[in-house]
């Protein structure tokens, strides 16, 4: 890397104690020759992509939950809880005390 530095074939960087080297346009023309390369072969980094640019990361849309909305259901109490039932639900959250028996 040293020769191909000192020719400025290749740009080279230092970060997070690592170097990193890039081979400039001239580099390639040097490394074709010096290895006997054809012309049509092209480094993978310089052929555009034939496939169609694809979703963005990450989950998809359809994965997702009716909306939420606020906290209304959080408030209402226990799941499947009459009108009566939810006036005791005081749930096991903090200052809750231990859970009434039932009357």
């Amino acid at each position: 890397m040293q020769s191909l530095t000192s020719k400025e074939l290749v740009s080279e960087r230092f970060a997070w104690k690592h170097y990193y080297w890039f081979l400039k346009d001239e580099g390639i023309e040097y490394l074709r020759e010096y290895l006997n390369i054809p012309e049509d072969v092209v480094p993978n980094t310089l052929k555009k992509s034939t496939k169609p640019a694809g979703p963005p990361p990450g989950r998809p849309q359809e994965d997702r939950g009716p909306p939420r909305g606020d906290r209304d259901g959080y408030r209402r109490g226990p799941p499947g809880a009459g009108a009566g039932e939810r006036e005791g639900y005081r749930g096991f959250g903090r200052g809750g005390g231990p859970p009434r028996p039932p009357q």
